[in-house]
């Protein structure tokens, strides 16, 4: 409704470089901080810490961080803009209409991987949303396809509904202010103000550790906590997950997760951050119970523990019981190691409640979830 009431604009033509050029002269640029640079201040704090985190794991992330970022320094600006155009019409014209991604592992194509190029301002939603607009023209105009076109522009369209998405947090963030920051940064009118739920943040200390670290015993999770300490990226599925057990399992304020996340993603933007935090915490925008039961998620968007085996060390480190040794269910095995390893430890919080009931009913009826 909002695109029919105010039309896209169309983009802007590339300022020539006289005019940059101008609006810089005279201006003594310095010397750019490294990462290294940055960190100090923060580590060398009386407290020593970043939100209460071991100075390892800091150091571990930011190492991580410099490692990743050493080839993309040695190009241009303008090798790097036009690497993420060629990438643009990539994904659009070979896989966006294809793309599964509401998987936990989207790194076949399943996922368009611009958000770093949007976060850092090197492609706009415009450039997005044109780029898909153009091709779906062309796809109407090309014969022998009329029997799949429309399956196609809507398949294609998710593209589009995700730059609204974000447009929509960057004016809910403009809105709201320094109240997108407040433990609860809505009042909805249609619900009645809900009593405090989160866990003062001392006494949530160690499950924020354990969280943050990759420490919980759930596979999913700590997947996804492994997969972003060392890319900086994660799944929007697996975010999704991390979320619900920091804020409804641990009942921790959400926005240490949103803090986390800041630290470490590649692709963060303060407002799609902090809004999507809210929204999946039941904050945001639309206050909804969104408990994601993260084992059950795993087997629908997981099922051959592909992802969690990826990203999870232990899997391969660890000896199962004598009992499974001859196991067969390997998917089984990725949805409860605690069950088939000795060493695997105690999930941080209980199985069954990671269950939806459907699921829960099976492995009470059969022992298994996988079936």
């Amino acid at each position: 409704a909002s695109r029919a009431a105010g039309p896209v604009r169309r983009l802007a033509g590339m300022p020539s470089e006289s005019l940059i050029a101008k609006a810089f002269c005279g201006i003594e640029s310095g010397e750019i901080p490294s990462l290294e640079d940055l960190i100090l201040p923060l580590t060398s704090a009386p407290s020593g810490s970043i939100l209460g985190l071991p100075s390892a794991l800091i150091s571990h992330i930011v190492q991580s961080s410099i490692d990743r970022n050493s080839e993309m320094q040695q190009q241009s600006l303008s090798d790097y803009e036009d690497h993420a155009m060629q990438h643009l019409e990539d994904f659009v014209t070979k896989y966006a209409a294809l793309a599964d991604r509401s998987l936990a592992d989207v790194s076949e194509n399943d996922s368009s991987k611009l958000s770093v190029n949007l976060a850092l301002g090197v492609l706009s939603p415009r450039q997005i949303y044109h780029c898909v607009k153009s091709h779906q023209s062309k796809m109407e105009k090309t014969e022998n396809q009329k029997g799949d076109i429309n399956n196609y522009i809507r398949d294609c369209s998710w593209l589009i509904s995700h730059m609204e998405m974000r447009d929509y947090f960057l004016f809910d963030s403009f809105r709201n202010g320094p109240k997108s920051y407040h433990t609860k940064p809505h009042k909805p009118k249609h619900l009645d103000v809900r009593p405090e739920e989160w866990l003062p943040f001392p006494q949530g200390l160690d499950a924020f550790n354990r969280w943050a670290s990759g420490q919980t015993n759930l596979p999913l999770v700590d997947a996804g906590i492994n997969e972003l300490i060392s890319t900086g990226y994660t799944s929007n599925r697996v975010r999704q997950n991390m979320a619900s057990v920091l804020s409804k399992d641990l009942k921790l304020d959400w926005r240490l997760g949103a803090e986390w996340f800041q630290f470490c993603l590649s692709d963060h933007c303060v407002a799609a951050n902090y809004g999507n935090w809210a929204y999946f915490s039941g904050v945001g925008g639309d206050p909804k119970n969104r408990h994601f039961r993260t084992i059950s998620q795993a087997w629908r968007y997981d099922s051959e523990g592909k992802f969690v085996r990826k990203w999870n060390k232990k899997f391969d480190s660890l000896k199962l019981k004598d009992d499974y040794r001859h196991h067969s269910e390997r998917y089984e095995v990725a949805l409860r190691p605690w069950d088939f390893y000795d060493d695997w430890g105690t999930p941080i919080v209980d199985p069954m409640t990671q269950l939806t009931w459907q699921d829960k009913e099976r492995f009470t009826q059969f022992g298994m979830i996988s079936l």
